[in-house]
């Protein structure tokens, strides 16, 4: 049986450890080549060696996702390697826990730099190489985005990739490129930064890797702008967003506005901390 992405090419963010790694290494299993791309270059070069002491092909590229020309230096790269470019995993990304008083103006912008500035970066530039030849992009985001303690910062910028998965989803649709996102339940060494104990940490890299490697390929051809949660154990796909409950149009006073929370609107109603956010613990 031919392998899932057998002659195509991929870039890999953040793929000198955890996640990253273990999906590049899935991917080159597979069939794909591989750019190993992380701002620890030796930590990628080491992965790419990995990759090619099992008889894959690869090489690597170290720098920031969020500085400007990244995108387009590692999409000449995998070009310049492997003649072409048919797939990019965006899963650079820092955590950043702690309370949202408390967190300085410099945690805050190299957050948002690297989450999604990083993301924009390499998919444009993906998006660009692959228009009209077809291929797939997996922005990496997080139950966190749903709501979670001390991973305000965080999941705001997983919320902001949910946001570009879904518009490049309808935007690649015209250029023969798929776009969905992939939500990872893993024990890392990012989900240790949370301290506490093991429990709801998720599962091995190595176990989620899989589905990053689904999306990537054709056998994922039906979805476009969806996204798949993974914890190693069990496997789900996130409803759109939708406004699911309205109240007809009328004169929308703060008393008729009082009344519609009160009545139809109740049902949409749920307490901060007993919705999803609390059930998607955690990165």
């Amino acid at each position: 049986m031919a392998r899932a992405l057998e002659d195509r090419a991929v870039i890999v963010t953040g793929a000198a450890r955890g996640l990253g790694r273990a999906y590049a290494i899935a991917a080159a299993r597979e069939g794909a080549a591989v750019v190993v791309a992380d701002v620890d270059a030796a930590g990628a070069a080491a992965v790419a060696s990995e990759i090619a002491v099992g008889g894959g092909y690869a090489v690597s590229h170290g720098a920031s996702v969020s500085a400007a020309g990244t995108g387009e230096a590692l999409v000449q790269l995998c070009r310049d390697a492997f003649g072409t470019v048919d797939g990019l995993i965006n899963n650079a990304g820092v955590l950043s826990p702690g309370l949202a008083t408390e967190q300085d103006a410099a945690t805050i912008r190299n957050t948002i730099d690297t989450n999604v500035t990083g993301v924009i970066n390499c998919g444009t530039a993906a998006m660009r190489a692959m228009s009209g030849r077809g291929g797939a992009i997996v922005n990496i985001i997080s139950g966190a985005l749903l709501g979670s303690d001390r991973l305000a910062l965080y999941g705001a910028t997983k919320a902001a990739v949910l946001g570009l998965t879904y518009g490049w989803a309808l935007e690649g649709a015209n250029l023969g490129v798929r776009v969905n996102a992939l939500a990872p339940l893993a024990w890392t060494d990012m989900s240790n930064e949370m301290g506490g104990d093991d429990a709801g940490k998720g599962g091995a890299p190595d176990a989620i890797a899989p589905a990053a490697v689904y999306l990537l390929s054709d056998r994922s051809a039906a979805l476009n702008g969806q996204v798949m949660r993974a914890d190693g154990t069990q496997l789900a796909l996130m409803a759109p967003p939708a406004f699911a409950y309205t109240v007809p149009g009328r004169d929308w006073t703060l008393d008729a506005i009082d009344e519609a929370i009160a009545g139809r609107l109740a049902v949409g109603v749920t307490p901060v901390g007993l919705g999803a956010g609390a059930a998607a613990q955690q990165v």
